[in-house]
Formats: structure tokens, C-alpha cells, sequence
């Protein structure tokens, strides 16, 4: 079967727009949103949780992706029970693949996550796109186990 030139052409404008290697996924930041009831913050709009389910004898990891995507750059890899804050908004109804999280590799400090990582537990709470002081970004949320929200 011989495709039109009209019709090839079109397909080819079509593949060239699709993204061909993970860097030509765009990075999307995480966004932090407090919970909000009745127009009020009354809750951070993040949860401590926790790496888990990974496949024993696998890699040992689960990739942390700049964008939701599997196609998305890997920026970084968490180990199972590795703690993390799983950023949400409260859209708890939908059916969402990739959890943007928010995470510290230093195991060794007093400090409760939250706090180091920026995110108050009280008011004013945080509300925006995270930039720091830890890292962010997109895991695939069958690993994300939520402790405590």
C-alpha cells in the first residue's frame, strides 16, 4: 500500500512533533496547594509517605521523572522505604499515574522533613510551584505509600 505524498507528509509533520528521547519530554515542576475548605488553607498540600512495593530480585529503584511521564528524564532514584512528600492536590477522585514528590536524601537529621524541605505544617502554608531547598519531582504513584496527610 503507497501512501498519498499529501498523506506522508502529513504522518511525517506528526512523528517529527512526538518526542523521540527523554529529554524532549518538558520538565514539569512540582506544585504544592494547601487543602483548602470553605476558601481557607487547612492543611499542607503534601503527605509524608514512603517508597514501597518495589519488585524484589528488580533494580532495587524507582525512578524519579522530571515530567509524569515514563518518557521524561530520570533526575533521580529512590530505594525502597525511602521516605518522600507525596505533593497533591486535593483531587483525590482521579485516576493519576505519576505523584509529584518531594524528597531529601539525608537520613541522618532530627529534623522533621516537612520543615527541612520548606513545607510548613502550619499556617501560613506553603502554595506554589516547589523550588527547593530539597529536590522534586515525578514517581510512579503505585509506589507511593501515604503515612501521614
Amino acid at each position: 500500500m503507497r501512501l498519498s505524498t499529501v498523506a506522508s507528509s502529513a504522518l511525517l509533520s506528526v512523528l517529527a512533533a512526538l518526542p523521540s528521547r527523554a529529554e524532549d519530554i518538558s520538565h514539569q515542576p512540582v506544585i504544592v496547594r494547601p487543602l483548602v475548605l470553605d476558601g481557607k488553607p487547612i492543611a499542607p498540600g503534601g503527605a509524608v509517605s514512603q517508597i514501597s512495593g518495589l519488585k524484589k530480585g528488580g533494580d532495587g529503584f524507582v525512578s524519579v521523572r522530571a515530567g509524569p511521564s515514563t518518557k521524561a528524564e530520570e533526575i533521580g532514584r529512590l530505594t525502597e522505604g525511602s521516605f518522600v512528600i507525596a505533593a497533591f492536590e486535593p483531587k483525590r477522585g482521579t485516576s493519576v499515574r505519576f505523584i509529584g514528590v518531594i524528597y531529601d536524601l539525608d537520613h541522618t537529621s532530627e529534623t522533621p522533613m516537612m520543615e527541612r524541605c520548606g513545607l510548613p505544617e502550619g499556617p501560613p502554608y506553603f502554595d506554589g510551584t516547589y523550588q527547593g531547598p530539597c529536590k522534586s519531582g515525578w514517581v510512579a504513584e503505585r509506589f507511593v505509600k501515604v503515612l501521614a496527610d
